[in-house]
This record gives C-alpha cells, structure tokens and sequence, in this order.
C-alpha cells in the first residue's frame, strides 16, 4: 500500500512540474517564440535617448530621437536645437554661422559629428538581421535645399565635373572675416564665404552637374553600411529599451528608451 501511495504522488508532482508532459499525446503548446527585435515592426515606435559620454554643439545635450514606423521609414534627430530654417542664400554656407566638418568642427566634446542639431534626417536601409536592427542617415540630406540654390561651376579643365564654386588657382583663407579669395585662372579674384567653399570643394555635398546641382547622397537602395552614420543595435527583452552602436559620433553608443 505504502509503495502504491508512493507511485500516485510522484506521478502527480510530475503532472504538477510539467503538465504538458500529461497531456494525451496532442500538438504540444509553447507559445509565441518570436524573440523581441526579429522583425521590423518590433522597432516601430518613437525612441527617445541619449548618446554616453557625448554632449552636441550648439546646447550641450545628449539627446537623440529616432522615429522608425512597420516599413522602415522615419527620421533620426540629435540635440534639442530648434528647427533649422531652410536655406535661402545661395552664397553662404548652410547651416549658416556653423561651422564646418572639415574646418574642424568639434559639434560634440572631443569628437567631430557629421549631423546638425535642429534636422531630422531621414532614415535609409532599414533592415533587421540576427534579432539586430540597422539603418542609414546620410549627413548630406541637410544640403537637399542648399544645393538646388547653388550656380553649377565648369572644373572639367582640372576634374572632369562641376562644382559649386569657381574653379581657382589659388585660395586664401581669412578667418577675421570668414571669407576666403579665390584667384582665378582669367586673373580675377573672387570673394566667397569659407563655409561654402569649405562644403562645395572640401566636403563636396553638393553633385553638380552642366545644369545644376544636387545634394551628394548615397545611392538609393545601398547597405546601411555605405552612410556616413550607422546605427546598429537591439531591443532588451521587453522590447521597451534600444541599445545601439552609432558611427558619426566617432563610434558611440546610444540608449533610447519606446516612447
């Protein structure tokens, strides 16, 4: 009798610990395995965060913001500047009174960004692969307005295409009036802002053509790996925390909290 008791309540500890394990042979149950982060619309949301031990130019923050809907489309901001104005002057550089990338633009606390405060970029190449989202901002979307405004330039005699600025023999910089002179190959000289040399010969963020230009972005349909900034990160298992990797701020990293 003793050894009987024995065997009922070990087979009902067993039913208790494991009751799919006494079920009666059916399809077994476990649930959704999805794991937070495999697909795209695990992403869609409003993520709000900061960059560590960063600190953006102008304000002194570290926010970031990225926006990212089922499809993959949205915006990334950093900073909490206030909208940028669109460009209106051809001839000064954009943002106008910013400095420049290649002037030495120190936008973070020892480290050179390639984005402005005040934009909201558009997010390119947004893919989830290995429960890891990645996606694409290109800086030179900023210049989208600037470029339509420019003059296109012949400089095929020394490069083959055109730019945004008169081909010189020679420059000169003048950093009490931000202005730089160019002397030209017909012995004229020619006065432009430095800041717009700087992103049409320099940075080249403006494309031109014979009959115009246009912001320099990456081809549509490229790798996330191909923009001038990268995110690449996951979500905790909540799916409520974003931790990612982000190139343009040197290699930072960024926390981002579902809005």
């Amino acid at each position: 009798m003793k050894n009987e008791r024995t065997r009922v309540l070990v087979a009902l500890l067993c039913c208790a610990g494991a009751p799919l394990a006494c079920s009666d042979g059916g399809a077994v149950n476990i649930g959704n395995t999805t794991t937070a982060g495999s697909q795209l619309s695990d992403y869609a949301a409003v993520w709000d965060g900061y960059v560590e031990a960063f600190n953006f130019w102008p304000d002194g923050s570290d926010h970031v913001r990225l926006t990212i809907d089922a499809n993959g489309q949205g915006t990334f901001e950093i900073g909490n500047a206030a909208p940028l104005a669109s460009a209106t002057d051809p001839n000064v550089g954009y943002p106008s009174g910013a400095y420049s990338i290649t002037a030495g633009n120190t936008s973070g606390t020892g480290t050179v960004t390639s984005l402005s405060e005040g934009f909201r970029y558009p997010i390119h190449a947004a893919t989830v692969a290995a429960d890891r989202i990645q996606l694409g901002v290109d800086p030179n979307d900023l210049y989208a307005g600037w470029c339509q405004l420019q003059t296109s330039y012949d400089w095929t005699a020394q490069t083959g295409g055109y730019n945004c600025v008169p081909l010189p023999k020679t420059e000169k910089f003048d950093p009490s009036t931000g202005l730089c002179t160019l002397n030209l190959s017909d012995g004229t000289t020619q006065t432009v802002d430095c800041l717009k040399w700087d992103e049409c010969f320099m940075s080249m963020v403006c494309a031109c053509t014979s009959s115009g230009c246009a912001a320099n972005t990456v081809v549509a349909g490229a790798p996330a790996l191909q923009y001038g900034v990268e995110l690449d990160g996951a979500l905790d298992s909540s799916g409520s925390t974003l931790t990612a990797t982000v190139t343009g701020f040197g290699r930072a990293t960024v926390v981002l909290k579902k809005q």
